[in-house]
């Protein structure tokens, strides 16, 4: 069961409120359902009501009940085109870990996986076609969703970013990411730097992968703002790169960087006392959100 949340601000045409949407499958599926949502708003854009009733796993693949009202004709076609292009996308993307995957019986359960989860918790599953193929042109291989999606192989062997940051480029260019690189060929390890601008990034939260024009790239933990700004200056002023397994600044005592930054003389006061406000306050709105 996923909750996803933030739906109104993203589809604005689709009349979503702020309660969170339950999804009866796993996280695999939500770039497929948000690829869906795109669309329909696009569609919805002419005006009339849109109802999402019910996203579900149904005999392997992913369904989604809805209902629409004075909706034109082309409109409401294009809505259901894009239900049924989700669907079709849904036998070939793993509902696990979103990478590619095929329809599986595991013991009478019919799930779409990748090879990683075709032996786990559900025993080991037995590859087959399934016969819900609703667009019998469709070629995975053809469709940009899913063709680029890193294969288990691919992922495996992708470099890894630790404490990654997302840095907007100005004038609506593609972000990029600030962080530690781990098995990069040009990088050295447990370096700070920058991924070129991403195409492509993963839509399970938090997300596991990055795509740039040139490179995969894993991701490891991600950091809350302020947290991260001292860790990068603890680390950056200590003067050495990270060890792989080592959290940026050198352990989880955010305190200690504090002092430390500051009996380094090299950061202004002023400087530092803005982190650690910056620091307490995102301590203070995590604890009130319960997180």
């Amino acid at each position: 069961m996923s909750l996803i949340t933030g739906l109104r601000d993203l589809y604005p045409h689709l009349g979503f409120d702020d309660r969170p949407l339950a999804a009866s499958c796993d996280d695999g599926w939500l770039g497929i359902l948000h690829a869906f949502l795109g669309d329909a708003d696009k569609a919805m854009a002419a005006g009339g009501t849109f109802m999402l009733q019910q996203v579900k796993e149904k005999m392997g693949g992913l369904h989604m009940h809805y209902a629409t009202a004075d909706v034109a004709p082309d409109a409401r076609r294009a809505i259901d085109d894009a239900h049924r292009l989700a669907s079709t996308r849904s036998f070939h993307v793993c509902e696990i870990c979103g990478r590619p995957g095929r329809l599986n019986n595991f013991s009478g359960l019919w799930k779409v996986v990748c090879s990683e989860h075709a032996d786990g918790e559900l025993g080991t599953g037995v590859p087959f076609d399934g016969p819900f193929d609703a667009h019998n042109s469709y070629s995975p291989e053809e469709d940009p969703f899913v063709a680029a999606r890193p294969t288990v192989a691919e992922f495996e062997a992708a470099p890894i970013i630790q404490g990654w940051l997302i840095e907007e480029q100005a004038e609506g260019g593609h972000p990029w990411l600030y962080g530690w690189f781990f098995g990069h060929p040009d990088i050295g390890e447990g370096e700070h730097g920058h991924t070129p601008p991403l195409v492509q990034m993963d839509e399970m939260m938090p997300p596991r992968w990055v795509r740039t024009d040139s490179q995969l790239y894993r991701l490891g933990i991600c950091y809350p703002p302020a947290e991260r700004e001292i860790r990068y200056w603890a680390q950056k002023l200590a003067r050495r790169p990270v060890t792989y397994g080592e959290p940026p600044g050198g352990d989880n005592d955010i305190e200690a960087m504090l002092i430390f930054l500051r009996s380094t003389g090299r950061l202004r006061s002023m400087k530092i006392d803005r982190m650690e406000l910056a620091y307490r306050e995102e301590k203070e709105s995590d604890a009130r959100s319960g997180a």
